[in-house]
């Protein structure tokens, strides 16, 4: 049997999302350190680190969009029998793609927003666009990227194309640009946690916007009705048993005036900064930042041993 000697956090990574990964790591230390042996390792390139040892060391991924998220890390940690937090290999790689997320989440009714793939080059038909979609706005994004890096907000088909002709490589995607709430809904263990309102105050809820302090007001729990709240935790809960997602999780969903929730994706290493919406999602149920990592931590030392 394993004997667990430590915690290993590992963090930072060369993806765009590096900084909020070495904004999350602090707390996440801070908090750690006083119930387990813990310690961190930040990693400046896309490998694991010498001397981890899988019958001592339960490691905690903690690096946001590639390399942490795709499950690029997650193989490497499987092929070494490693235990490790949150979602395996194959989920984080599921989560990551918005567009087999989408999948996923129609084939057990939960309503998503319809997209179109599109890769650099490709010829973009106007018409057939606004058709298929039904409206003539639109959201470009990259289709395995977070922290809404990439996302551009279209007013118009002319928008989008000249928002085309400036990408030059990536999978990408278009929806349709609906004027709603931003809301999010953290997991954790599979339970679904209170739901989070975001309220820029410029735009829309982008990389900059997520990690400047004051760009944002945040209201938890989000005023919504019970009806609505019901609605949005049994998506959240049902994508994250059918995606087979561990530990703990955030679905996003933007909420129309109409009361139509539309899921968006799962973040399956939500970020941890003092800015994050998982521990404000927790909070709307009392749990407080120790409690909710105790919680996170529970199923992989469950699995480790």
């Amino acid at each position: 049997m394993k004997n667990m000697r430590r915690i290993v956090i590992l963090y930072g990574g060369q993806s765009d999302e590096r900084e909020v990964s070495l904004r999350s790591v602090i707390p996440v230390f801070n908090t750690l350190k006083k119930i387990y042996p813990v310690q961190t390792i930040q990693l400046d390139v896309n490998a694991l680190p010498e001397g981890l040892d899988p019958q001592g060391d339960l490691i905690f991924p903690l690096i946001h969009g590639d390399f942490g998220e795709d499950g690029q890390l997650q193989h490497l940690l499987e092929a070494q029998n490693f235990a490790y937090i949150g979602s395996d290999a194959k989920t984080s790689e599921l989560c990551i793609h918005k567009l087999r997320s989408k999948a996923l989440a129609q084939a057990y009714h939960i309503t998503v927003l319809p997209a179109i793939a599109w890769e650099p080059g490709q010829a973009l038909d106007v018409y057939e666009l606004q058709n298929t979609l039904q409206v003539n706005q639109f959201v470009l994004k990259p289709v395995n990227k977070g922290s809404s890096i990439g996302v551009t907000l279209c007013n118009n088909s002319k928008e989008l194309l000249e928002a085309c002709k400036r990408i030059d490589h990536g999978s990408w995607m278009i929806e349709p640009y609906v004027h709603g709430r931003e809301i999010t809904v953290g997991i954790l263990q599979g339970r679904a946690l209170g739901a989070v309102e975001i309220c820029p105050k410029q735009s829309f809820y982008d990389f900059k916007n997520k990690y400047t302090a004051g760009a944002c007001e945040y209201r938890y729990p989000a005023p919504i009705s019970a009806k609505t709240l019901e609605k949005m935790q049994r998506m959240a809960e049902t994508f994250f048993e059918k995606a087979h997602c561990l530990d703990f999780g955030r679905v996003d969903f933007i909420l129309e005036p109409n009361g139509q929730a539309w899921f968006l994706e799962m973040n399956s290493i939500p970020g941890m900064t003092d800015q994050s919406l998982l521990p404000k999602s927790a909070a709307c149920l009392g749990i407080d930042f120790e409690s909710l990592l105790r919680q996170i931590i529970q199923g992989a030392l469950e699995r480790f041993q």
